[in-house]
């Protein structure tokens, strides 16, 4: 597609992003879902203002944007804090993983019968969208201990996810065309994609940190602002491109990328950084949640029928029920037990890179099927996880939002 037709797109998509951005924080939503929705309105599957063909070329924007959202996440992980923290945050990831997995695999087995559909969402099922929730952390100036546990756990649920889909998908398949499972292949592949992402995230973070030892730290304090938000978008591009390059996690280098950095670097220079990032991404991420919207298609939901309601439904009962049981076992404060697993129902990146990988492996039919399951669930959790989000930070008295005036 011509490169300035492009460039036609990412204006009207930047423009209407925002414009329903400010109309639904009218009434008290967060801006995230309006730029959703506009996705939705303009996009193919409605008004059809963004033609099908454009969403290729468009991914490299949300690429990118993912890349600065997990870094900017990996950033937050300091180490002498989660220390202290570090068994509630593996506890309560791991338990409502396991509790998510469990009620979504039985539910749907129980439901549809087809025990190949059951392996097949539940291991889509218990992954959370990183990008949703960072941004209503950062819109709602949340502090407290349920912004503390989130952001961990968002972060290490991506690796939980990824291998126990890896796992799933291929019991899946094997199902399906009557093949044996092998499960050791199923685990190494994933395994290894976490370990080299993790590998690489940690050399660029380390040699980020020298950098700025070396060089940043030691210029002009107004000179930083500029030189740090260079170093650290270059930086993320190179994360991205090696990423789709060699086939590892888009999430995983710049998450260990961000965390590295943070733990060799002072108070001072992630400050200036943290800024510098945040002061520039405001566009972007008008671009990235429209760009999401653009693909959803309100139809899909009753395309998938009965089975995307019973998925939507029990992913909403596994992730809240499993969140409050697990915070509730490592003796959490009520409001993280009670609030912790709204800001843990966002649905989206990681679980489409999953989808596309699955529709990849399955029979025609049955790739339908999960997509149309999948596609409506994201839909409804993009919309609607957002606002749940924003209603339990509200309501655990960790929001320091000063309302903005359109």
């Amino acid at each position: 597609m011509d490169v300035y037709v492009i460039l036609l797109y990412v204006g009207i998509i930047l423009l209407i992003g925002f414009l329903f951005g400010k109309l639904v924080e009218q009434f008290k939503l967060p801006d995230i879902t309006g730029y959703i929705i506009a996705g939705v309105i303009i996009g193919p599957n409605v008004l059809n203002l963004i033609d099908v063909s454009a969403l290729e070329s468009l991914s490299v924007i949300t690429n990118i944007v993912l890349g600065i959202i997990a870094y900017q996440i990996g950033a937050e992980l300091f180490i002498p804090i989660l220390r202290n923290n570090a068994k509630t945050v593996v506890l309560i990831t791991l338990l409502h993983a396991l509790f998510t997995l469990v009620i979504v695999f039985f539910g749907i087995w129980f439901i549809s019968g087809q025990l190949w559909l059951a392996f097949a969402l539940s291991g889509l099922s218990i992954a959370s969208a990183p990008a949703p929730v960072m941004q209503i952390i950062k819109k709602l100036k949340a502090k407290g201990p349920v912004k503390k546990t989130v952001i961990p756990v968002v972060g290490l649920l991506d690796i939980v996810a990824v291998i126990v889909f890896a796992l799933f998908a291929s019991i899946a398949v094997g199902l399906v065309d009557g093949s044996a499972v092998n499960i050791f292949n199923a685990l190494l592949f994933p395994l290894r994609e976490v370990a080299l992402s993790l590998i690489v995230g940690v050399a660029l973070g380390t040699l980020l940190g020298i950098i700025s030892k070396l060089f940043i730290e030691k210029a002009a304090k107004q000179d930083r602002y500029l030189t740090y938000l260079a170093f650290i978008l270059a930086f993320i591009l190179g994360s991205v491109f090696l990423a789709e390059r060699y086939h590892l996690s888009l999430i995983l280098i710049p998450l260990s990328m961000g965390m590295t950095f943070t733990n060799l670097v002072g108070k001072e220079s992630f400050m200036i950084q943290n800024a510098a990032l945040s002061n520039f991404g405001g566009p972007f991420i008008i671009l990235f949640f429209t760009i999401a919207g653009l693909a959803l298609s309100p139809s899909s939901i009753l395309q998938a029928g009965l089975i995307a309601g019973a998925f939507i439904a029990l992913r909403f009962i596994g992730k809240v029920v499993g969140t409050y049981s697990a915070a509730s076992v490592t003796s959490c404060p009520p409001t993280v037990r009670k609030y912790t697993g709204y800001c843990l129902l966002p649905q989206a990146g990681v679980t489409i890179g999953m989808l596309v990988a699955l529709s990849a492996i399955l029979p025609p039919e049955e790739t339908q099927l999960v997509q149309a399951i999948v596609l409506s669930s994201i839909l409804v959790f993009q919309i609607i996880g957002p606002i749940l989000m924003k209603y339990g930070l509200e309501k655990a008295g960790e929001s320091r939002l000063q309302i903005d005036v359109f």
